[in-house]
């Protein structure tokens, strides 16, 4: 059966495309011709063996060890041990040498204090000296004057 046409007359007649028979030349190299190529998918054929190299950690910081760092100008109303809640029964052995004549010294138990802040005396809590903070003789004869006056009683006021 032939194929079926539509009959038109000679005012709306319509220029008929150009049928061009697809051959290896033509199919190859369309010159003027807007054809759009097929898109092609990158498929690896396998998938890798090693898995991803992970991020270079971090490295460490400093530990802190100036006064500016580490303690506060004024310390607070009250030091503790954090493990326990109460102030160190021997303020002597929280600090410990790092070398045996050096100026540094360790400590070996975690501070916070118990302070008020802003205008309201706000009670907050906050850390004093990490276990393990590495401080000069000065900053941590200063912690324990303080521990030593926390323990100390207060004279009853008459």
């Amino acid at each position: 059966m032939p194929p079926r046409t539509r009959k038109t007359t000679s005012d709306d007649a319509e220029p008929t495309p150009e049928i061009i028979p697809v051959t290896d030349e033509t199919a190859e190299a369309p010159e003027n011709k807007a054809v759009p190529a097929p898109a092609e998918t990158k498929i690896p054929d396998v998938a890798p063996l090693e898995p991803p190299a992970e991020p270079e950690p971090l490295p460490e910081r400093d530990p802190l060890t100036t006064a500016q760092q580490l303690l506060p100008a004024e310390l607070g109303d009250r030091i503790v041990d954090d493990a326990t809640g109460e102030p160190p029964a021997d303020p002597d052995s929280v600090f410990v040498p790092v070398m045996p004549h050096g100026s540094t010294l360790r400590c070996t138990v975690r501070l916070i204090e118990h302070v008020g802040l802003g205008a309201y005396r706000t009670p907050t809590t906050r850390l004093l000296v990490p276990i393990g903070a590495e401080l000069k003789r000065g900053q941590a004869a200063r912690v324990v004057a303080r521990l030593r006056d926390q323990l100390s009683p207060t004279p009853a006021s008459e």
